[in-house]
C-alpha cells in the first residue's frame, strides 16, 4: 500500500534526530520481558508474536488509532523507575547503531508514574527525570551518542504547569526544551478545533521569556492554522510534523521567512493517516525541493516498527537524494536546543564525519 523504497546509504555517526517519543521507541523485547515479569495480561493469545502484533499499526485510520498501542505497553513501565533508566539507555544503544550522533527524545513523566492524576507531583515526576537522565549518561559513556530530553505537555490535560518546572529545573541537567501533543484519547477532528487553554499558552509564553526552547505538535492531524498558532501564540521555534502548512501558501512562506524547523517523520505520517499514500507528492519532499529547514526522524519505533535507516528508505523513494539528507541534519543540528558551544562542537563532528570541509577564513 505504501510506494517502493530506494536505500539512501547510511554512514557511521552521519545523523542528527529531533523528533523521537522516548515513551513510544521501547524495544518489544523489552515490553515482552517487563509484562512477563510483572505478570500482566497480554494481547491475544499472550505470545510475543500477538504482542508485536499488537504493537505495530499498519493500516492507518487517525492519529488517535496510531497511538492506541501506548496503552498496551506504557504500563509495564509506570511507577519502575529502572524501567524507565533501561529504556532510555535501550533507545540511545539502539539510535547509535543507527548512526545517530545527537538526539532530543520527547517524553511527558507524568505517563511513567503509577498514580493515575499525578498532576503537581514534582518531586515524583523528578525522579523519572532523573531516571531518563542516568540512562542517557550510561549510553554516552558506553556508546558515545549524545541524548537530551524535551519534556512533553499532552494537550487538555491540565500538566502544563508541572512540565514547565520540570524544564526549568532540569536545564541545566539534561532537559532542553518543551513540547506540546496530543494525548492518545484525542481524535483528529477535535485536535483540529482545539482551543487555546490559558494555562498551556502561558507555560509556553513564560518559557520564551525564561529561555527556555519551544517545539510544537502542529499541521500533523490539525490544518495549517495549527501552524500558524504554534509560531505565533505559542512562540514554537519548531514544529513537530506540520505536513498540512503546504495548504496554505501564507503560513509555509511564513515559516520560510522565519526559518522554522520542521521535525517530518516519514513513515509515521503515512500510518497515523496525516498524508495519504496515494498523493503525488508528499509535503516532505515539497520541504526538500523548497529548500525548507527540515529533519527526517522517526517518531514511535514501537508502533512504527520502523528504524531510522527505514524513515531514510522512504525518504529516499520520494525522491530525496543524499545531498537532501546531508542539508537536513546539518540544519537538524543547528536547530538543535543544545546550548552553542556544544553545537559548535558536535557540528565540528558531524562535518568531520560527512567529509564535508568548511570554509576557511583568509588571514
Amino acid at each position: 500500500m505504501f510506494p517502493g523504497r530506494r536505500t539512501l546509504a547510511p554512514a557511521p555517526r552521519t545523523r542528527i534526530e529531533l523528533h523521537a517519543h522516548l515513551d513510544g521507541c521501547v524495544r518489544h523485547e523489552t515490553i515482552w520481558e517487563l509484562m512477563r515479569s510483572k505478570k500482566m495480561k497480554m494481547p491475544g493469545d499472550g505470545t510475543f508474536h500477538a504482542l508485536q502484533e499488537a504493537l505495530v499499526v499498519r493500516d492507518p485510520v487517525d492519529l488517535a488509532h496510531f497511538l492506541e498501542p501506548f496503552n498496551i505497553f506504557s504500563r509495564a513501565i509506570a511507577g519502575d523507575l529502572s524501567a524507565v533508566e533501561r529504556v532510555a539507555y535501550e533507545f540511545c544503544e539502539d539510535k547509535a547503531h543507527q548512526g545517530v550522533l545527537y538526539v532530543e527524545a520527547r517524553y511527558t513523566p507524568h505517563m511513567w508514574l503509577k498514580t493515575k492524576d499525578c498532576r503537581g507531583m514534582i518531586n515524583e515526576l523528578s525522579d523519572v527525570v532523573r531516571a531518563v537522565n542516568r540512562g542517557f549518561a550510561r549510553a554516552e559513556a558506553s556508546e558515545g551518542i549524545k541524548a537530551r530530553s524535551i519534556l512533553c505537555v499532552l494537550n487538555g490535560m491540565g500538566i502544563a504547569a508541572d512540565i514547565l518546572s520540570l524544564c526549568d529545573r532540569f536545564r541545566d541537567d539534561g532537559v532542553v526544551g518543551i513540547d506540546m501533543a496530543a494525548p492518545s484519547n484525542m481524535r483528529t477532528k477535535d485536535y483540529e478545533e482545539v482551543p487555546l487553554t490559558p494555562e498551556e499558552l502561558q507555560a509556553f509564553q513564560t518559557a520564551a521569556r525564561l529561555g527556555i526552547h519551544r517545539t510544537v505538535h502542529a499541521g500533523e492531524a490539525g490544518g495549517p492554522v495549527m501552524v500558524q498558532r504554534a509560531v505565533d501564540d505559542y512562540l514554537a521555534e519548531r514544529i513537530g510534523h506540520g505536513y498540512h502548512v503546504v495548504k496554505d501558501n501564507s503560513v509555509y512562506k511564513m515559516c520560510q521567512e522565519r526559518d522554522i524547523h520542521f521535525e517530518c517523520c516519514p513513515w509515521s505520517s503515512l500510518l497515523t493517516g496525516s498524508v495519504n499514500p496515494g498523493i503525488s507528492k508528499h509535503p516532505i519532499a515539497r520541504f526538500a525541493e523548497d529548500e525548507v529547514n527540515f529533519s527526517l526522524n522517526t517518531d514511535d519505533t514501537t508502533i512504527t516498527g520502523m528504524t531510522l535507516q527505514n524513515d531514510y528508505d522512504l525518504a529516499g523513494s520520494w525522491g530525496l537524494t543524499e545531498a537532501h539528507v546531508i542539508r537536513a541534519n546539518i540544519n537538524a543540528l543547528r536547530c538543535s536546543f543544545l546550548p552553542q558551544k556544544d553545537k559548535d562542537a558536535l557540528m565540528s563532528r558531524l562535518l568531520d564525519s560527512l567529509g564535508v570541509i568548511p570554509e576557511r577564513k583568509a588571514k
